[in-house]
């Protein structure tokens, strides 16, 4: 039980921190050592933690990739190269449809953090409607999730339908009402106080628009066939310094100037964590203190719990679904769909989100000025997915 005591402290402590202006990375470390201490760890094993995570092979890719993102966003807004695509653009469509449509066809793309991508291109146009960075995170981190609620390529939804033995599809249709809610929340919530201002409009070219936007796309074809995302991101890289007509002098300094430390950091930092929480009888706890309520509210809360402080929806997909498998009172289809939404919702709302800080760093914004109008908008989440349980259970 003294365990499960380090994780309001560890979370109160990362939140403080970060709205000291300490980095993301070292305040979830310090998390992390909480956590450890609360469960007992000795020093070697914390010693031992450190060092799984550092040779982790998803760390060092995930740290990768984090990294030559950052440096990809970087050289597109040095190069000018997506200002242009945004002048095309928005010759095309509206300025809300660009803030809205930028971050869902980059949430597609199954990449951790992937948030990062798709923040540098919507900020011209963010910046030219003179939003707030706290406005500007909360655009690109909705929209490119409101997608993910439906998107069945995505393996946060293939893994609750192969588990309940059903269609992925069947998962879609059932999400699909959820998916329109997020939709009509992030307009309410993010673009219907957006004012039109004088600009660029008329004619654009898409055939501008596709190039600009190529390297971008080099990535995401190259991982659609299999290539490794690091290797499509250097690919990317490559075409977009040459496009750019930069010579090799300037694109390895451009290079340089894009790699972000603090984004490397926070990569590891979130590693550690999980590897902490991971190592330590914390998840037990909370299924014991658990034991005994409602199934129904274990099935909502459970998971919603677990990617709140795991900052990871699968996870808690495949750690909380054989859990209350046994438990539940619906059918596959809806009981998949319970806790497939509650993860999700639990998820966005976690300090420890990939895509929430990485996003943050970007635009510099304050975390707790885009929580004010995130957690509300997830909350939505949360009370459909309660609706969406008390109907069911109604139905019995």
């Amino acid at each position: 039980m003294i365990a499960i005591l380090g994780i309001p402290l560890a979370f109160a402590t990362i939140l403080l921190l970060v709205r000291k202006k300490v980095s993301y990375g070292l305040a979830i470390v310090v998390g992390s050592l909480i956590i450890g201490v609360f469960s007992g760890f000795t020093v070697r094993e914390f010693v031992d933690c450190a060092v799984e995570t550092v040779r982790d092979e998803q760390t060092l890719t995930l740290t990768a990739v984090i990294t030559l993102i950052g440096i990809m966003g970087y050289c597109f807004k040095q190069t000018g190269q997506i200002d242009n695509t945004i002048s095309e653009l928005r010759g095309i469509s509206g300025e809300k449809t660009i803030l809205a449509a930028i971050p869902a066809a980059f949430g597609m793309l199954p990449i951790p953090g992937g948030a990062l991508m798709s923040a540098p291109v919507i900020e011209p146009e963010a910046d030219r409607l003179q939003l707030t960075p706290e406005h500007k995170t909360y655009l690109n981190l909705w929209f490119r999730h409101a997608l993910l609620i439906i998107f069945p390529l995505s393996a946060t939804i293939i893994l609750p339908a192969s588990l309940a033995g059903i269609s992925v599809f069947t998962m879609v249709a059932l999400l699909l009402p959820l998916f329109l809610v997020a939709v009509a929340t992030g307009y309410v919530m993010g673009l219907r106080s957006i004012k039109k201002r004088e600009g660029q409009h008329g004619t654009g070219s898409i055939m501008r628009v596709l190039y600009g936007l190529s390297p971008i796309l080099l990535v995401i074809a190259l991982n659609a066939v299999g290539v490794p995302l690091v290797v499509g991101l250097i690919l990317g890289l490559v075409l977009l310094l040459f496009e750019s007509n930069l010579t090799v002098t300037q694109s390895l300094h451009t290079v340089v100037r894009g790699i972000s430390v603090n984004m490397a950091i926070a990569m590891v930092g979130i590693m550690f964590f999980r590897q902490v929480v991971t190592a330590s009888p914390v998840v037990a706890e909370v299924m014991g203190l658990l034991e005994g309520s409602p199934a129904a509210l274990l099935i909502v809360g459970l998971p919603l719990v677990v990617s709140l402080f795991m900052g990871l929806a699968l996870l808690s997909i495949g750690v909380c679904f054989p859990l209350l498998e046994s438990l539940s009172p619906f059918s596959p289809p809806v009981f998949a769909t319970i806790l497939y939404t509650s993860a999700f919702a639990g998820y966005l709302a976690s300090p420890l989100h990939l895509c929430l800080i990485l996003t943050k760093e970007y635009f510099h914004s304050s975390l707790f000025g885009v929580y004010r109008r995130f957690l509300p908008s997830i909350g939505i989440l949360i009370l459909y997915n309660i609706c969406f349980t008390l109907f069911f259970l109604w139905r019995l």
